[in-house]
């Protein structure tokens, strides 16, 4: 196995990343395509695997046009929402109808503008299965989702129907989720291939459904606990004080009842992040290990989630004590720790592979979902 390497330095990323914003900020966002290329192009630099690292080839040039479109429908979608919300719900609407195309588009201009030893990746996956995987099943499974908890409250007598709804809740939510991972893994990946190698893999729905039940049950767990061990230490505490100065005709001290809910509110975060890093690592272990290109090169995951939280948390905790200044260290922490805890085994190497071509897509797909802010699909 050959462990990915990533050279990348902090203040090397904030040298680009601040005249990148400023530019932006000066150009009134028309640097936009240029920053998003130089910045892609310093992370895919600086990824290294079997001593060769990877390129972006796109221009800023090339994503400035299909950007400024992308700009103009922001900016019609802004000003038609202040003068007819039902105009806007239409197109709201409208774009949900579109997302399937936009990230299809996305996908197979970004594969095609990223290389590896001079050999282009591609996408080739179809049109209708990115709607069937991003709309088709999402939606429709909420659809069914929102009639069951109809029946659930109409039929079922009362307070019957809201114990089995929540019972209901802890294990329709993990499917939900487990059932579009793997739906839009499947596509994604199938879909994939460099130059002439095609990536495949056959992700079901078990082991990312119980990845994702134990990560309900984690959350739960957590929430709890924190709850009680808080509430023990200082919230009973504080509760009986309020309880023996009203006794005397003393007001709650609202720093205290805002302190509670800051308190709170940082549980749920701490918890989210938390839950959020055991899953990533978790799917990331699991989908990695299926996954293969031409069914000789194979893949490993050695992302651990307790180490994932810190890098998240302190991250965080970077950015806001610094005001964002800090923002280029935690990208380069977070993206380091990511790829390189990713293991490739090409026993016959990359020389064997040779790039093909593919449908010429511009970059329209890529700027409408950055401008809107629909990503690609992530493992």
């Amino acid at each position: 196995m050959t462990q990915i390497k990533f050279h990348g330095v902090g203040s090397e990323y904030f040298k680009i990343w601040i005249v990148n914003t400023l530019l932006t900020i000066v150009t009134l966002g028309l640097y936009r395509p240029w920053a998003k290329v130089r910045s892609l192009r310093y992370f895919y630099g600086n990824t290294e695997l079997d001593n060769a690292s990877f390129d972006y080839h796109a221009t800023g040039k090339q994503l400035f046009p299909s950007y400024l479109i992308a700009i103009v429908f922001f900016v019609l979608y802004i000003l038609i929402s202040q003068i007819s919300p039902i105009l806007s719900t239409i197109l709201l609407f409208a774009l949900l109808i579109a997302l399937p195309w936009i990230v299809w588009r996305s996908l197979k201009y970004n594969f095609r503008m990223t290389s590896y030893r001079n050999v282009r990746f591609g996408f080739s996956g179809s049109l209708a299965n990115s709607y069937m995987a991003i709309l088709t099943y999402p939606v429709g499974l909420l659809i069914a989702g929102v009639v069951v908890t109809y029946f659930i409250f109409s039929v079922i007598p009362q307070p019957d129907n809201l114990k089995i709804f929540m019972l209901l809740f802890v294990f329709a939510c993990p499917a939900y989720f487990a059932i579009v991972k793997t739906i839009t893994s499947n596509f994604l990946i199938n879909g994939s291939h460099f130059g002439q190698g095609q990536f495949s893999a056959k992700l079901n729905f078990k082991p990312l459904f119980f990845i994702m039940l134990k990560a309900t049950g984690l959350g739960i767990l957590l929430i709890v606990a924190s709850c009680i061990i808080i509430y023990g230490v200082g919230f009973k505490p504080l509760t009986q004080t309020l309880q023996g100065l009203r006794g005397f005709g003393a007001r709650p001290n609202p720093t205290m009842i805002l302190a509670a809910f800051v308190i709170l509110y940082a549980i749920f975060i701490l918890v989210g992040m938390y839950v959020f890093s055991y899953v990533t690592a978790r799917q990331r272990l699991y989908i990695l290990s299926t996954m293969q290109l031409n069914n000789s090169v194979h893949f490993q995951s050695t992302l651990a989630a307790n180490k994932l939280f810190i890098i998240v948390f302190t991250n965080l905790l970077l950015v806001i004590c610094t005001l964002g200044l800090a923002y280029p260290w935690a990208m380069v922490r977070a993206y380091r720790y990511l790829v390189e805890n990713i293991s490739v085994q090409a026993d016959e190497g990359f020389d064997r592979f040779i790039s093909k071509n593919d449908d010429n897509k511009g970059p329209l797909g890529e700027e409408l979902g950055d401008v809107f802010g629909v990503t690609g699909i992530a493992l």
